[in-house]
């Protein structure tokens, strides 16, 4: 798509992904920033038993000038590539931020934002000091901000890298494993790195309730992250069925279109609007929340 854009409005308008080097990319990138094309949509999780929201994860959206969409497995790895990842990295940080003081303000503490980090992201010295300045120029806590790494980052990651993990972690930025079971899932590395809890990839989930390895799989993760204290949530949850064998399961949280697409920030609070009202409801007909402890 993204190609084919290119090819018929120049790149001035689209990026090619054969043709545009990293620094014209990242120039792009900017540009794009400059003109509003770039976006997020947020993404709820839940916890399984209760359906009480845990958390929204921060997604990035690109709409060029004429309407076209660029799909994000178009763009990021091509951002990924080079500086661009830095400049939508930092984009994302900081908008996905201010939406969570948003959220704050409005009466809502207790929702924190996931925000997907890259390898390239880890490299950058400047990582933490860039980091914990956007927390204050936001004004939002630490403790409701998620950095979601996947596993492959994790494990090609250097000494300097894993101390920038501990030093963001020291500071209350909570971490979580991404897609856990599609890289090399190194359990050495599981214990070196303070993770609060693994998310479980949706090839696995959506297929579980058909085929008896995902499912062995999907029951193993959940029990090895309670086993080491951490907090699990399923990724690409569409149907009841997979919601209840998840529950079965006992995994904490679940994420996918069962409980809703992403969500735009209109749409967001129309869904937080929603959600308050079921939630006083519930609190009047069953009285204290019951259900097990989740790590959101």
């Amino acid at each position: 798509m993204a190609n084919t854009h290119a090819t018929s409005n120049g790149p001035a308008n689209g990026p090619d992904a054969q043709g545009m080097s990293d620094a014209g990319f990242a120039e792009r990138v900017r540009d794009a920033i400059d003109r509003r094309e770039l976006s997020l949509v947020f993404q709820p999780q839940a916890d399984v038993v209760t359906n009480r929201l845990t958390g929204f994860e921060a997604l990035s959206r690109w709409r060029l000038s004429d309407g076209t969409m660029l799909p994000p497995d178009v763009f990021v790895p091509m951002a990924e590539q080079g500086e661009a990842i830095h400049l939508l990295g930092e984009w994302t940080l900081r908008t996905a931020c201010a939406a969570a003081v948003g959220w704050l303000q409005a009466g809502y503490p207790d929702i924190p934002v996931s925000v997907n980090l890259s390898a390239r992201q880890l490299d950058d010295p400047g990582l933490v000091l860039k980091l914990l300045g956007i927390l204050s120029e936001t004004g939002l806590p630490a403790a409701n901000l998620k950095l979601e790494l996947t596993e492959t980052s994790m494990f090609s990651q250097s000494a300097e890298a894993r101390e920038a993990l501990l030093q963001l972690r020291g500071a209350g930025i909570r971490l979580v494993l991404d897609d856990f079971g599609t890289g090399w899932s190194s359990l050495s590395t599981l214990r070196r790195v303070p993770v609060e809890a693994l998310k479980i990839d949706k090839q696995f989930v959506q297929a579980m309730v058909e085929d008896r390895d995902a499912a062995a799989i999907v029951q193993a993760v959940v029990a090895l992250a309670h086993a080491l204290n951490l907090g699990v949530v399923a990724e690409g949850v569409e149907t009841p069925e997979q919601r209840l064998y998840l529950q079965a399961y006992r995994c904490d949280m679940l994420q996918g279109y069962w409980l809703s697409r992403p969500l735009t920030a209109d749409g967001l609070s129309d869904f937080l609007a929603e959600r308050s009202v079921i939630g006083t409801l519930l609190t009047m007909s069953t009285g204290s929340a019951a259900g097990p402890q989740t790590a959101g």
